[in-house]
């Protein structure tokens, strides 16, 4: 398989946009930068053959502690393939080794929202082992309000 699965650089952060249609591109790229310069987050990319064709971000602190706590937990969201290249097993691949990337930097539990009406990622996330419901959330971005279910995965 030609991919490579790394942390984005901020420079690197407009790339997204081929992957997601954000409704304030500059609120998106702004957020991002903040967090990714604070080390609160890091967005994975996945690489085919050197184009950005997927994404996982990972968050390391939240508020609320059911989600991240640093040098615990990470809370993995935002995880998407482009749509020419879904359904060849490279999601799965992001996923796996975003896990093993945190697990080497001795993270061992992991959170994820899923929508009720997402049974894609509800397969793949439970096929991974996020089978340990925690809490049902709402969240707002960018003006779209979300309902979800936050699932956690031990590592061990």
């Amino acid at each position: 398989m030609d991919c490579m699965v790394r942390p984005l650089g901020i420079c690197e952060l407009p790339a997204l946009l081929a992957l997601f249609a954000y409704g304030d591109i500059e609120d998106m790229l702004s957020e991002n930068k903040q967090k990714l310069a604070e080390n609160a987050i890091d967005i994975f990319g996945l690489f085919y053959r050197e184009r950005l064709v997927g994404e996982l971000r990972a968050a390391y602190v939240c508020e609320d502690r059911l989600f991240a706590v640093r040098g615990c937990r990470a809370y993995l969201y935002a995880f998407r393939v482009h749509g020419d290249f879904q359904g060849r097993g490279l999601g799965k691949y992001l996923l796996e080794s975003v896990i093993d990337i945190l697990i080497q930097r001795g993270y061992s539990e992991f959170t994820v929202g899923v929508e009720d009406a997402n049974d894609r990622a509800r397969h793949i996330y439970k096929s991974f082992g996020f089978d340990e419901r925690l809490a049902r959330k709402y969240e707002e971005y960018q003006g779209c309000g979300y309902t979800y279910d936050l699932y956690l995965k031990h590592s061990v």
